[in-house]
């Protein structure tokens, strides 16, 4: 029996799916906001009862952009199965883990980097989401507006990204899920899958997450005067 097991937690509607031998014999959405560290225990231990004692073949974790906590607590749970499992943790980009990026056609994700920067992220064509390009408010606007063919989309909601009402309808809300992730694996060549399972499994950051540095009174930085 080939099983997969699929979590994404990179936004607060998060999602987990079981595959075995070819079809989804376990699907569930849960709500976590701010609590994916205990939420995501029960949907979990669900998804694993289905195994009924046969072992994982590999388990998928969306990397982010997204959540800090959300996205670093799917690749924990990820890494840990896969441990009591003996199979491969692999982490696949949660920018084309939605239902726009897995249609048909161009399309791009976009959304607030926060810090008066945006972000884009273009699919493609082997439905993969290069990394995000962060640039000004001007140059994101004029991105957006190159290629009216491409399809929008974003996790927030396109209201708050400050553009025109013309640009402002182009956009789309599409939120990343498991099985989506799942989707993109089972895609992808035999070359890009050998590839990620050497990858270290680690979370997908917007811009370094460690930005500030301690302040020079800080105890751990002062040198002790001779």
């Amino acid at each position: 029996m080939k099983a997969i097991l699929a979590i994404e937690t990179s936004v607060p509607e998060a999602s987990v799916i079981l595959w075995q031998d070819g079809k989804i014999s376990f699907s569930e959405k849960f709500t976590t906001d701010r609590n994916h560290n205990s939420m995501i225990f029960e949907p979990l231990s669900r998804a694993l009862e289905q195994l009924q004692g046969e072992k994982l073949s590999m388990a998928l974790a969306g990397t982010g952009p997204g959540s800090y906590s959300g996205t670093r607590v799917g690749i924990a749970a990820v890494q840990g199965v896969a441990i009591a499992h003996n199979c491969p943790a692999i982490g696949i980009g949660s920018l084309a883990a939605t239902q726009i990026a897995r249609a048909t056609g161009p399309s791009m994700a976009i959304g607030d980097a926060r810090r008066g920067l945006f972000f884009v992220s273009e699919i493609t064509p082997t439905g993969e989401a290069t990394d995000a390009e962060l640039m000004d408010g001007k140059a994101f606007t004029e991105r957006l507006t190159q290629n009216e063919e491409v399809h929008l989309f974003t996790f927030d909601d396109p209201a708050k990204l400050g553009l025109s009402a013309e640009l402002t309808q182009r956009v789309t809300q599409s939120l990343p899920e498991a099985k989506w992730l799942l989707d993109i694996w089972r895609g992808l060549n035999v070359s890009r899958q050998n590839e990620l399972q050497l990858k270290p499994l680690a979370p997908a950051y917007l811009r370094p997450p460690f930005t500030s540095k301690a302040k020079g009174g800080h105890p751990l930085l002062r040198q002790t005067k001779k």
